[in-house]
C-alpha cells in the first residue's frame, strides 16, 4: 500500500464541517476533533486521517472554488503530523448543479448527493472535478479516493433512482420506447450493474495514475437492504479494476464485517472479494469500543488494518483517555504481531 505505510495499521475517519446536511444528522457534529487531539492520537499510532469534505462548501458557485476549505482540513491534520486521505465527489452536492445533472427516482424526486451515471455533461464535470483537486493539492502527505453515495456506502442511494431522462433514453434504446426500468427486474438489473461497473472503472482510471491505489468503500454488503444501492456489482467491479490495474494496491474500506449486526454471509462476502480483486481490507471498530475484541480477528485474518472514530457519538464533546488507550494497545498488538 502506497499512501498508508507499512507501520500502520488504524485509520482515523473524522467528520469535518459541512459534511452532513441537517436531515442526515440533527444537529451535526457534536465535536471535531482538534489539533491538539489529533496530536494525541498521532503519538499512539495514528498516521492517517479520513476526511469527507462536502462539495457544495468547495465550489460554492460553478467554477468558483474555495480551496481555503480544504486547506483547513489539511492543514488541521499536517499541524498534528497526520496525512489526510480525502474522499471524493458524490458528497453534498452543490446547488447551483442543474436538476438534470442528479439522478432521479421515479416519483421525480432528485437526490441531494447523486449526480445520474448517465448524464455524461454532469460526469465529465465530475471528472474535472476529480482532476482539479488532485492538482492543486500534489503532496506526498495528502491523497483523493471516490466514494460515491452516502460517504461510499452504496453505488447509488437505496431509492432506485435510475429514472433521469438521460437513464431512460438508453433504457429505452435498449429495449424499446415504451421499457422501463422494473426493480429487481433481471433486465433491468443487468443495464444498470453494467452502469455502475463502467462508472467505478472510469472514476479509477482518474486517481490510479496519481496514486496507484484504487479504493472501494460499498460498505452496504451484498443484497441485504436492497439491490437499488448496487452493491450487488462490487464483485465485478473489483475484478475488473484488479484486471486493468494489475500491480495497484486496491483497498476495500469495509467498516462492517466483525462487528455483531454482521453474520456469516457477510464475512463470506469479504472474503469473496479479497479472492477476486487480492485486496487489502481494513475493518471497522465504531467509537473504539470495539478494538480489543476486533483488532485479533484482523491481525489473525491478515488484514492490513482497521478504521476508527474516536470522539464522534453526539454525546461526546471532547476525546477521552479510554479511547487514546484502546487505539496504543491496538497499535501496539499489531505491532507485535509483526516481530
Amino acid at each position: 500500500m502506497n499512501f498508508m505505510k507499512k507501520d500502520e495499521f488504524l485509520l482515523l475517519m473524522v467528520h469535518c464541517e459541512g459534511r452532513a446536511k441537517e436531515w442526515q444528522l440533527p444537529g451535526g457534529r457534536q465535536h471535531i476533533l482538534s489539533v491538539e487531539e489529533r496530536a494525541r492520537l498521532r503519538e499512539v499510532g495514528i498516521q492517517t486521517a479520513h476526511e469527507q469534505p462536502a462539495w457544495n462548501l468547495i465550489e460554492p458557485s460553478k467554477g468558483v472554488y474555495d480551496f481555503d476549505y480544504l486547506e483547513n482540513i489539511i492543514t488541521r491534520n499536517r499541524d498534528a503530523g497526520l496525512k489526510s486521505l480525502i474522499q471524493i465527489s458524490g458528497w453534498n452536492l452543490p446547488e447551483w448543479m442543474p436538476n438534470e445533472w442528479r439522478a432521479r427516482r421515479d416519483d421525480g424526486t432528485y437526490e441531494d448527493e447523486m449526480l445520474s451515471l448517465w448524464n455524461e455533461e454532469a460526469q465529465e464535470y465530475s471528472d474535472h472535478y476529480y482532476q482539479l483537486m488532485i492538482d492543486n493539492f500534489p503532496t506526498d502527505d495528502v491523497a483523493f479516493f471516490f466514494g460515491e453515495f452516502q460517504g461510499g456506502e452504496g453505488a447509488l442511494p437505496s431509492t432506485w433512482c435510475i429514472y433521469d431522462d438521460f437513464a431512460l433514453e438508453e433504457f429505452h434504446s435498449k429495449f424499446g420506447s415504451e421499457a422501463r426500468p422494473v426493480p429487481d427486474a433481471p433486465e433491468t438489473l443487468e443495464w444498470m450493474g453494467n452502469k455502475i461497473i463502467e462508472h467505478y472503472v472510469r472514476k479509477s482510471k482518474i486517481l490510479y495514475p496519481s496514486y496507484k491505489e484504487v479504493w472501494n468503500e460499498q460498505q452496504y454488503l451484498m443484497d441485504r437492504w436492497t439491490k437499488a444501492s448496487g452493491n450487488y456489482v462490487q464483485p465485478d467491479i473489483m475484478k475488473k479494476q484488479r484486471e486493468m490495474f494489475p500491480d495497484a494496491c486496491i483497498v476495500l474500506l469495509q467498516y462492517t464485517y466483525f462487528d455483531s449486526s454482521h453474520d456469516e454471509r457477510d464475512v463470506n462476502w469479504v472474503d469473496n472479494l479479497v479472492d477476486v480483486s487480492q485486496c487489502e481490507v481494513l475493518v471497522e471498530a465504531m467509537f473504539c469500543k470495539g478494538l480489543p475484541e476486533t483488532t485479533p480477528k484482523a491481525i489473525a485474518k491478515g488484514f492490513r488494518g482497521q478504521v476508527v472514530m474516536p470522539a464522534n457519538e453526539p454525546s461526546h464533546t471532547s476525546l477521552d483517555d479510554g479511547m487514546i488507550n484502546a487505539i496504543r494497545d491496538s497499535h501496539n498488538l499489531w505491532m507485535e504481531s509483526r516481530e
